[in-house]
């Protein structure tokens, strides 16, 4: 009784709010990126975790990474009963209403994004897994910039879906089978739509409106098959379908049909 009255006081006094958001904040510093927020709260009943009006910049340059003005994310903690000193609370879900990101390429070819260290640390007192298997974005805005090859643009209404193959046939299936741990990472499938509207592309200073792009596929471990790649512009349109076979070094086989 005295363990629950002390988690409750706690949580009403916003001590788990603060608890979080520190390690939260602990986190992205190690992987390079200054996180701040307006509003960084935590529900126990569900447990999710709200932002509002988040940041996140690059620690060594400064420069804009990411921007989020609404986002829910739906938590659980990985064997809440072990005795181990750390836990794992995994992103189970993702759900961002309104963001914007900075995609930057210098002279040299080096993004804004090179110099993240991606590491998961072991051990510590709080591990943060991002093993979402339901992601939604709304009221997007994308902006590139490649100083090299003197390109630039931005997407504008951009709208996400990712979700694991066969959800719409059977979600309760289809959350057990995707649950983190459950399915070799290499094995899991996501049906991804994507869409932008209104959009930009620049080109040595001659920019070009009204863009708009389409994208549905599934992606897995190490590439992607790519139903549909559309871009619809007032100069014509193209439209391409095939695999992407490596992630890493961005390598693929398209149809192409253009105007």
């Amino acid at each position: 009784l005295a363990l629950v009255v002390s988690v409750y006081i706690a949580y009403r006094g916003g001590v788990i709010d603060t608890y979080v958001e520190d390690q939260f904040t602990v986190k992205m510093a190690d992987m390079g990126i200054v996180f701040t927020a307006d509003e960084f709260d935590v529900t126990i009943s569900p447990f999710e975790l709200h932002l509002v009006n988040a940041t996140f910049n690059n620690k060594t340059t400064g420069e804009k990474l990411f921007f989020i003005r609404d986002a829910r994310l739906g938590l659980s903690v990985v064997d809440v009963f072990s005795w181990s000193l750390s836990r794992d609370i995994s992103i189970d879900t993702t759900d961002i209403n309104g963001a914007e990101v900075w995609i930057k390429f210098d002279e040299n070819g080096n993004s804004n994004y090179s110099d993240l260290v991606f590491v998961e640390e072991e051990g510590a007192r709080v591990n943060f897994r991002y093993d979402s298997v339901r992601f939604s974005l709304r009221d997007g805005v994308i902006h590139v910039n490649d100083q090299a090859h003197s390109i630039s643009g931005d997407a504008n209404n951009v709208v996400v879906t990712i979700e694991p193959e066969g959800a719409s046939v059977s979600p309760e299936l289809a959350s057990l089978e995707a649950a983190p741990g459950s399915v070799p990472s290499e094995e899991l499938r996501f049906v991804i739509n994507a869409s932008a509207t209104d959009s930009v592309f620049v080109w040595d200073g001659s920019p070009l409106n009204e863009i708009d792009i389409k994208a549905r596929g599934v992606a897995y471990g190490k590439g992607a098959d790519v139903t549909e790649l559309r871009i619809d512009s007032p100069i014509g349109y193209t439209a391409m379908s095939g695999k992407i076979t490596d992630w890493a070094e961005l390598t693929y086989e398209f149809n192409v049909e253009s105007s």
